[in-house]
């Protein structure tokens, strides 16, 4: 088995504040693989720095040597006291690694399970390394297989499609109410930043006309600006109500804005077209009461905390799907590693059995004298098939054990114990 190793640390092992430390920028990516590569031991790596997790992956020449050679590393350049970053640190190697980048791949390690971000990360992180030519055939055999592995997870369950945050599920519940949400009109209440995130949602959604009012002029002006919308004066609130589908409160005013009288002036502006309130503000701005009124659609943020924890506990559903299409294809690639690096052994092993059968060949020959051409042939012709019928049930015999890798790495070991066969064909330890 390849000496995979890697090193990190994450959201739920290191607080943000130590995850700041530890991050590598970007730029910076670059020029920390190169100085990577010089470590003692490391013959390959990348490196995955995000918000949540920084990842130090190698091949290494030995296993030990390696995570060391990444501690290190990981702890000069965050200038942090080796012992302090170790609490903090995860250390894998051979197939925990292999599992491991599969399950990040397909976002089953993430803070917000199913999310899509992490694939497209750890490809830029991937093409970062092969760029800096830090990655050779045993990881790029690896990141590939981690692709495959999420694609199949997001084609065969369906992880990734249910809404899990507040921004997103005030999306769901729009659709609800309108189905299509093209041509649709928002107006956003306030400067709050989850309202600026849902209307992100909803203009990416196909919304088209956004308007923003606040008590600060300038703030709302700002706002609208981002989405190329329009500022509204805050004094003509109710009229912008009435002319608009879907309505996001997000401020921190600690009164009421829209109360039920105004909510039954703006419905019958509206012809009792249906209109929704999002109300994602602490205190409340929408009066809860305006939902008794026909047509008029009223969430609050518990309202959609309850739409985001129904979908998480989808999501958990479709995990347990994807955990198994993980293992399926984990087990698949470390079988197929170890079936490759068996080849050395398998070349060196028929080469002793030879050697010796040719050996005790020589000392017959000196012993009985010289032999005519042909009963030497024969007599070669006959050791070389009987050091055949010897590799081959051992030869059988070690690749059938693959379904067992525990019971295969042994076997092989002590293959290579036996028949004394040369260090540089051996796994490295």
């Amino acid at each position: 088995m390849a000496n995979f190793i890697l090193v990190g640390l994450n959201h739920r092992t290191a607080e943000v504040g130590i995850r700041e430390r530890v991050a590598i920028q970007a730029c910076r990516i670059p020029e920390a693989l190169h100085q990577l590569a010089e470590r003692p031991g490391i013959r390959e790596s990348m490196i995955i720095s995000t918000c949540n997790r920084i990842e130090l992956i190698s091949h290494a020449e030995n296993n030990q040597v390696g995570i060391d050679a990444l501690e290190s590393f990981l702890s000069e350049s965050s200038s942090m006291a080796r012992q302090e970053l170790r609490q903090r640190l995860y250390h894998h190697s051979g197939d925990q690694v292999v599992r491991h980048v599969f399950r990040v791949a397909a976002s089953l390690d993430s803070m917000i399970l199913g999310e899509p971000q992490i694939l497209g990360q750890v490809k830029s992180f991937y093409n970062l390394a092969v760029d800096a030519h830090t990655v050779g055939a045993y990881l790029n055999s690896l990141l590939q297989a981690a692709f495959r592995t999420a694609k199949r997870v997001r084609s065969e369950t369906s992880i990734g499609e249910y809404s899990v945050s507040v921004s997103s599920a005030a999306v769901e519940l729009a659709r609800k109410i309108f189905g299509d949400l093209r041509n649709k009109k928002i107006l956003i209440v306030g400067a709050g930043k989850m309202g600026e995130v849902a209307v992100r949602h909803l203009a990416a959604s196909g919304a088209s006309t956004i308007r923003v009012t606040n008590r600060s002029p300038e703030a709302a002006q700002e706002l609208a600006a981002r989405f190329r919308g329009t500022a509204v004066p805050f004094g003509e609130l109710q009229q912008a109500v009435a002319h608009s589908d879907i309505v996001i409160t997000s401020t921190g005013s600690t009164d009421v804005l829209i109360e039920r009288a105004i909510a039954r002036s703006v419905m019958v502006e509206r012809k009792n077209a249906p209109i929704v309130f999002v109300d994602i503000s602490v205190p409340r701005n929408v009066d809860p009461g305006v939902a008794d009124i026909d047509n008029v659609f009223c969430y609050d943020i518990d309202d959609l905390g309850a739409v985001v924890e129904a979908n998480m506990q989808e999501r958990r559903r479709e995990a347990s799907l994807a955990e198994k299409i993980v293992d399926q294809e984990a087990d698949s690639f470390c079988a197929k590693l170890k079936s490759i690096d068996m080849g050395p052994v398998v070349a060196q092993l028929q080469g002793r059995i030879e050697e010796i059968c040719r050996l005790e060949l020589d000392r017959y020959m000196k012993r009985v004298g010289t032999q005519d051409t042909r009963e030497t042939q024969e007599l070669e012709a006959m050791v070389s098939r009987i050091a055949g019928k010897i590799v081959h049930p051992l030869v059988t015999q070690l690749k059938s054990a693959h379904q067992d890798p525990l019971h295969q790495e042994a076997y092989l070991n002590m293959i290579k114990r036996v028949f004394k066969l040369h260090k540089d064909s051996q796994e490295e330890e």
